[in-house]
């Protein structure tokens, strides 16, 4: 646990909250009242590590947000969306019907049922996804087994033949930033800037961004300043405030 928390403050001292502060740049942050036990908070409210879920402090209410998560660490990870009713002390995301969200282990869970699966054959192209538009997912949800011990470890050894391999297979690791984009409509997630194509319908209630992390992972969400930027129409979340 000592190494995960040394690796997670990366030089920032240990706390379990970030206050709010008036020279905080964004309002948009990781929030310490709706969070897991065992998860730890740094970097301005940006960062999550330890174990469990948070959500962040702003509901998704325009027509069109995105977001972005940098994998800063490997682990058991899940980035999505999910109400204030989710259960934040689980470490995966996707496990009840309050939550939405890619996993670690390359399938989109919703209420413990596999809505997707990413396919490494067909990379992150226009195509990327076993269930991409060309291949809908099955009207029957599939279960599948949701302990962390079924996620892959990631990733490989740099300049690995693995690692390579890694690299152009559309599947996410370490380093990588996955977007995402949610209408109203549909939810989508992006790798490095490339549509996966796995858009999750009928997200239901006010839902919030949220991150789970477990066995090691370190995940930091990116609210402005985007790496790849959002889809044409989306934009970083606004707080209700600046909607007026």
């Amino acid at each position: 646990m000592f190494c995960c928390l040394k690796s997670c403050l990366n030089g920032v001292l240990p706390a379990q909250s970030v206050p709010f502060t008036k020279t905080t740049p964004n309002p948009v942050q990781l929030d310490v009242t709706h969070m897991g036990h065992e998860v730890v908070i740094i970097k301005n409210g940006l960062r999550a590590c330890g174990t469990g879920g948070v959500l962040a402090n702003a509901p998704l209410v325009q027509s069109k947000s995105y977001f972005e998560v940098k994998l800063q660490q490997s682990g058991h990870w899940s980035i999505g969306l999910a109400t204030q009713q989710t259960d934040l002390n689980q470490s995966v995301g996707g496990k009840d019907r309050e939550s939405w969200c890619l996993n670690s282990n390359h399938l989109v869970l919703h209420g413990g049922d596999v809505v997707y699966r990413l396919d490494a054959s067909k990379g992150s192209g226009p195509n990327g996804g076993q269930n991409s538009p060309s291949h809908p997912a099955s009207a029957v949800p599939v279960p599948v087994d949701l302990t962390p011990t079924s996620a892959p470890v990631f990733p490989a050894a740099p300049g690995s033949t693995a690692a390579v391999a890694s690299a152009d297979s559309g599947l996410p690791q370490e380093g990588d930033t996955i977007g995402v984009a949610y209408d109203h409509v549909e939810l989508n997630f992006y790798l490095n800037g490339k549509n996966l194509n796995v858009p999750v319908l009928n997200v239901r209630g006010t839902v919030h961004p949220c991150l789970f992390v477990d066995d090691g992972a370190i995940l930091d969400i990116v609210l402005d300043n985007f790496a790849f930027g959002p889809p044409p129409g989306f934009e970083r979340i606004l707080i209700e405030q600046s909607l007026l």
